[in-house]
């Protein structure tokens, strides 16, 4: 009997809280969506789309044209053998009935089926679907328990856990309510608009209503709708000044996403005094102290401007303008007056002054971390031809500006500052501006030095930094990294990399080891830090688009230059679309395989050609001969694409050697020469990779 289509309606679902964390809010409403999203697939319940809802007060996934139950399934169960089922006359023994008795039918019902391995008692049955308002409540919780949150809380006299505290839950299928209880509240209709310009709740007749009946109530539901609306706010504040452009940082814009409902953009100023204080001071006074958005000219130069986005439509906008210019006002004074006040003392005068800061208690103090990261900065300055003095220059000033009274109300500076004092005290333009680039790349993404003085420290203190804590047993763990250590690998990696700077990464790790003396508890540093610099390569090469194969076959060997690490990269990945790379990689196979039989006494020292038997070991000889010492050549000199390029040239030779001729023959001296002929052609290969591990 055909089953009938199933009937079809909207579901909603919307958590209110106390105002969610904004920074985390677009990802909670993301992750929300795909939870319910892959409990439905898993639950069998089919839809036509589905999207997320997220505001400072609540978390919101509609579902439109969920099916109202999963489809009706047919269960065999499978009993015994017919031989145990039934006795020479025919009737159903104890097994069989048991059998039966477990599926809640007669013998009599039972059917016989027939399979490869004999006859068997069976029993079909037919088991409707459950309904959504039997499904959603528990898919729902679990969605909810599901996630991301490190610390969730807990209110009231319940039991429940949330991110924030949960006011009400609105749950429903169609226009009927979806019963149940959720994370402490009884599910309902209800729901509230804009927390000053709607008073009471307001009635979700169906999930079809939500976006305008909030809209209405002067709130934005759709995060991404609401950032829109900002940034065109944001730029229509700007009309009267055609010449000017709001800054809208990416991270900033999400935040002020989740901080508001109902955005209304104001535009101000500020006295053109302050733009005497460095322009990285003003930028953070405005965006990370008071979310507001700074204003640039055509020439990218800051204004005496800025845009603040507030969740009211206010009678007196002029009245909130006023109070946020004044507030910024006392912050850019703050600014101003430590930016005078520091530049009294020279840098490095302060540097005496880090003494005084612990760094971390059992590696001392923030001085003894600068005189390291000067040591392992001309180290470095030396190896890529870089000043090794003023290297070690900006290296003793890197830390020095943790002392001034600006960084310390403004963290984020810390580097940035660096640089204007440098500046201003007249250091060498190379160092102040080292100073400034060692703390990139600041995050995932992010630019990287563009000096090699600011490569060279840069390295140096994530070098330090990695080989200080592991050396004191204090290795991330699980979602634990209070010292980023894994984006100072990344850091590191990026900056040898990106940069191309061919440097030995275990010798320098070796050297900030050495550095370290005594203070390192880890015997096992030097390997422990490059493993786990080695260990963000995969990750990093995939979201490139790099196969694992290709990467493993690089990882096979025993490399220590980043640099030199992703040339062979790139070169095999080049090979690996040549047409001789899969039977070449198939031979590298059948070569490794062979050598590993023989685990490396292999008695035969030099080729003896009066041992060749066939024209196929004379050719293949002849050939590795030929290209032995340009392939040498060349990867010595890192062209890993010609290496391979020129052994793809190989192809019909080892092919032809293998159809040929038997290398394990019984004939020990022919044997060990044709061993020795593969050991040496396998040799040329591993000057690049190891393709036998290509797939």
């Amino acid at each position: 009997m055909r089953q009938l289509p199933l009937k079809q309606a909207d579901f909603l679902i919307e958590i209110q809280t106390e105002e969610l964390p904004p920074k985390a809010l677009s990802s909670l409403g993301s992750y929300f969506l795909d939870e319910i999203k892959t409990r439905l697939q898993k639950a069998e319940l089919q839809y036509r789309d589905a999207v997320f809802f997220a505001t400072p007060r609540r978390l919101a996934v509609l579902v439109k044209k969920l099916n109202e139950k999963q489809p009706d399934h047919t269960i065999e169960r499978k009993g015994p053998a017919r031989s145990a089922a039934y006795d020479k006359d025919g009737k159903p023994t104890p097994a069989c009935l048991g059998f039966a008795k477990s599926c809640g039918v007669t013998a009599d019902e039972l059917a016989i089926i027939k399979t490869p391995e004999g006859e068997w008692v069976s029993y079909k049955q037919s088991v409707a679907g459950k309904t959504v308002q039997a499904i959603l409540p528990g898919l729902v919780e679990q969605a909810l328990a599901s996630l991301p949150i490190q610390k969730r809380m807990r209110w009231g006299a319940g039991s429940a856990q949330f991110v924030r505290p949960v006011k009400s839950v609105l749950m429903l299928y169609g226009e009927a309510i979806i019963d149940a209880e959720i994370l402490g509240c009884q599910t309902g209709r209800q729901t509230r608009g804009h927390r000053f310009h709607s008073k009471g709740f307001l009635s979700i007749a169906k999930p079809a209503n939500y976006v305008t009946t909030l809209k209405r109530h002067h709130v934005i539901v759709d995060f991404n709708q609401r950032k829109e609306w900002i940034r065109a706010a944001a730029t229509e504040s700007l009309k009267n000044h055609p010449d000017l452009h709001v800054v809208m940082d990416d991270h900033l814009l999400d935040e002020v996403t989740g901080l508001v409902e109902w955005p209304v953009a104001l535009y101000g100023q500020f006295d053109e005094t302050f733009l005497q204080v460095p322009p990285d001071a003003i930028i953070a006074a405005m965006q990370d102290h008071q979310r507001y958005f700074p204003v640039m000219n055509a020439k990218n130069q800051l204004m005496p401007f800025f845009v603040t986005i507030s969740n009211i439509e206010s009678k007196n906008s002029e009245g909130v303008i006023e109070g946020n210019e004044r507030v910024l006002r006392a912050r850019l004074s703050d600014a101003a007056f430590f930016f005078e006040t520091d530049k009294k003392r020279r840098l490095i005068d302060r540097v005496d002054d880090l003494k005084k800061s612990i760094f971390q208690a059992k590696l001392g103090t923030l001085f003894e971390k600068s005189e390291r990261i000067q040591y392992l900065a001309g180290l470095i300055a030396e190896t890529i031809q870089a000043d090794p003095k003023k290297a070690k220059r900006a290296g003793l000033l890197a830390k020095a500006d943790l002392t001034t009274q600006m960084v310390g109300e403004f963290p984020e500076l810390q580097g940035v500052m660096g640089f204007y004092y440098a500046t201003h005290d007249q250091e060498n333009k190379e160092v102040a501006e080292a100073i400034r680039e060692q703390y990139m790349p600041r995050f995932s993404g992010d630019a990287l030095p563009e000096t090699p003085l600011g490569c060279v420290v840069a390295l140096a203190d994530r070098i330090d930094t990695l080989v200080s804590i592991f050396g004191i047993n204090q290795m991330p763990t699980g979602d634990k990294d209070p010292f980023a250590l894994r984006r100072a690998a990344l850091g590191v990696l990026r900056i040898l990399i990106e940069k191309k700077l061919n440097l030995d990464l275990k010798k320098l790790i070796q050297s900030a080891a050495d550095n370290l003396r005594d203070k390192l508890e880890n015997r096992d540093v030097v390997s422990a830090v490059r493993d786990f610099i080695f260990d963000r390569l995969n990750p990093w090469y995939q979201d490139q688009g790099i196969s694992p194969d290709v990467f493993a076959s690089v990882a096979a060997l025993p490399i220590s230059s980043l640099y030199d690490f992703h040339l062979r990269i790139l070169a095999v990945q080049y090979f690996k679309q040549l047409p001789e790379a899969e039977s070449l990689s198939i031979a590298n196979k059948r070569v490794a395989n062979i050598l590993a039989k023989t685990n490396g006494a292999i008695e035969a020292r030099h080729l003896d050609e009066k041992l060749f038997e066939h024209d196929a070991e004379r050719a293949l000889a002849a050939r590795l001969a030929e290209k032995s010492g340009r392939i040498s050549v060349l990867s010595d000199q890192g062209d890993y694409q010609t290496v391979l390029t020129e052994l793809a040239g190989l192809r019909e030779t080892v092919d032809h050697f293998f159809e040929h001729v038997m290398v394990m023959t019984e004939d020990k001296p022919r044997r060990e020469n044709r061993l020795l002929l593969l050991k040496q052609l396998r040799e040329l290969f591993l000057r690049a990779a190891d393709i036998a591990l290509l797939q």
